[in-house]
């Protein structure tokens, strides 16, 4: 089964009104966002295969640091295989 990531959002960790947002896709693996948050961030991937139809939710076990960087990669601990 192969499957696409077709939905990342992102959630700041330390608000109290727990907003979440979408990356937008820009071409290829490469998603972006036109108001980066600040602070350390939650991501959600929504996976769906291509044949037939299902789609699932991963989220990864480490969030994205406090001090994170634009353009930096980070182990969110989770390893995605086709």
């Amino acid at each position: 089964m192969k499957s696409n990531v077709s939905v990342i959002s992102f959630c700041q960790v330390q608000t109290q009104n727990f907003v979440c947002k979408l990356l937008d896709r820009s071409h290829g693996a490469v998603w972006t966002t036109t108001a980066p948050p600040s602070g350390p961030l939650a991501l959600r991937m929504l996976f769906s295969a291509e044949e037939e139809g299902d789609e699932s939710w991963v989220v990864p076990v480490n969030d994205i640091p406090q001090d994170w960087k634009a353009g930096e990669t980070y182990d969110l601990g989770i390893q995605v295989d086709q």
